[in-house]
């Protein structure tokens, strides 16, 4: 004897009634709202690397921006510095090359977190001593 065409409708249609219960709860569940991001007011001082590209190896080279000094040597390139977020900074660069190496140039390069990138190239001859200030718009 063979099944009536609605009894084998519904026994195809009842699995697929089974799984209709949970999907209809992951289909209607609240949209997914992302968090608000807040600014960081954990602390005043944000986090930067600092770059350094010479086009002639240095002898010595030194970065300070308030009572801080960061010495840089010739295989190094970078290095993570903080400093006051609601300040612009003041860098002291000196830098001494050993005799012989004609007139050179650094570039130095401030990548803060959340701020613009700021660069500045320096030359010297021997030796150099030079203030930089970076800014950023408030």
């Amino acid at each position: 004897m063979t099944r009536s065409p609605l009894t084998a409708t519904l026994l195809t249609l009842a699995p697929l009634a089974a799984l209709g219960w949970p999907l209809a709860k992951v289909i209607n569940h609240e949209p997914y709202q992302q968090a608000k991001v807040e600014e960081d007011s954990s602390g005043p001082l944000l986090q930067a690397d600092l770059e350094i590209k010479a086009a002639h190896p240095f002898k010595t080279l030194e970065v300070s921006a308030a009572d801080t000094t960061w010495t840089f040597t010739a295989d190094e390139d970078i290095k993570t510095i903080s400093f006051p977020k609601d300040l612009d900074i003041i860098f002291t660069v000196t830098a001494t090359w050993p005799e012989g190496t004609p007139e050179s140039a650094i570039l130095l390069t401030l990548k803060p977190d959340g701020r613009p990138d700021r660069n500045h190239t320096l030359w010297g001859f021997l030796e150099l001593t030079e203030e930089i200030k970076f800014t950023w718009d408030r």
